[in-house]
């Protein structure tokens, strides 16, 4: 199968870089973005065929919109207007990568999630932006969700990340989808010790909510002092209020812990490995990998009870649910009383991933998919 992948943005590293990068290996395909940073992003980039695509776009979107908005304006134009060549099958990734399906088809879109800044974060985005921003922000989603509506339809075959981005699909633009999770491959993690710390690896950005686990862990060490918690993730440099946002929570956290940026993958896997925990408190994320790394990590995940973390861990067996900091930290208090509970529920967690979250089975659904709307030959 002659398969393209379209994807805006691979200038960091994710959960959706990282299926880009699996599904480009596996079908040997060629990668259209709008814009690649390849240190930035994961180093296996540099060997794939990475196309940059080049419009006049950049001249018609002025230079006083913020970063975020003029990189989206610029890859909807370029997906938007582009004709890719001749595949069998393009494979469209996060948004607005699916405009591809405006000249190009036929298009299987693997959905990350409708965008959350026109859709489910829109109200909450919004209560945290100036006036001005506001009026900007709203001028900049009308014809983006026009767009949108009029493209999605059109899309031959859709995947959804997970039942919670699913159900906004059908929610938000009315589209079924077929579920189908991302995957890790659990024998590049390891289990070690369980050392006294918890971890909270992510993107450094609002959504992810650090600031709910250093609340948590605050409670937690008023019984326990001498634990630590860990934050590591990428900051996108570039935007302020990532930047502002990376600083308060460094704040925040003081002497209680430590944020280490740009980690390499091998020191994320030892970070993984030695900690007793991990936390993963961001807002109703899409579907979330960090759960699944930490369950490869034979490692239990305390989580948010929302969204995609509810579709990995099964509450008291690898992991837990919870509805409040204070919960958060009692259940903390739990894993560090006992370290044979962390360690069984690591067990479990570990089991749980190698039975279904495997790539073999991701590749089958998706080549399925694939072939039911590709062109005859």
């Amino acid at each position: 199968m002659d398969l393209a992948v379209a994807h805006p943005f691979l200038y960091t590293k994710g959960g959706a870089e990282r299926v880009v990068l699996e599904v480009a290996r596996h079908f040997k395909a060629k990668i259209f973005c709008s814009r690649f940073v390849p240190e930035n992003t994961f180093p296996e980039f540099r060997d794939l065929d990475v196309e940059v695509l080049k419009s006049r776009a950049s001249v018609a979107v002025p230079s006083f919109l913020p970063v975020r908005v003029r990189d989206a304006v610029e890859a909807g134009f370029k997906f938007y207007n582009r004709r890719l060549g001749d595949f069998d099958v393009i494979n469209a990734q996060g948004t607005p990568s699916e405009w591809v399906r405006h000249r190009n088809g036929p298009v299987v879109w693997y959905c990350h999630t409708p965008n959350r800044e026109a859709f489910d974060l829109y109200k909450w985005r919004m209560s945290k932006r100036r006036l001005h921003q506001k009026a900007l922000y709203w001028g900049m989603l009308q014809p983006y969700r026009v767009i949108e509506s009029r493209v999605v339809p059109k899309i031959d075959y859709v995947f959804a990340n997970s039942n919670n981005t699913r159900q906004r699909l059908k929610t938000y633009l009315n589209r079924d989808s077929v579920v189908l999770n991302p995957c890790v491959n659990p024998d590049d993690f390891k289990a070690g010790d369980y050392g006294k710390y918890f971890f909270y690896p992510s993107r450094i950005a609002p959504e992810k909510r650090f600031e709910y686990a250093v609340k948590a862990f605050r409670i937690f060490k008023k019984k326990h002092p001498g634990w630590r918690l860990v934050i590591a993730g990428a900051l996108m440099r570039e935007r302020p209020e990532h930047v502002a946002y990376a600083s308060e929570i460094k704040r925040m956290l003081g002497s209680d812990g430590e944020m280490v940026l740009d980690v390499s993958h091998e020191r994320l896997i030892e970070l993984f490995s030695g900690c007793s925990a991990v936390l993963y408190t961001p807002v109703n994320e899409d579907f979330g990998i960090v759960p699944l790394e930490a369950l490869a990590s034979g490692k239990p995940c305390i989580a948010v009870n929302e969204g995609g973390p509810r579709e990995v861990i099964l509450d008291n067996v690898n992991g837990f649910l919870v509805n409040s900091e204070e919960e958060m930290a009692d259940r903390m208090s739990l894993l560090a009383d006992s370290r044979n509970l962390a360690k069984q529920m690591g067990v479990s967690g570990r089991k749980h991933v190698e039975k279904n979250f495997s790539w073999e089975h991701f590749f089958d659904v998706f080549e399925e998919g694939c072939k039911s709307v590709m062109r005859a030959p």
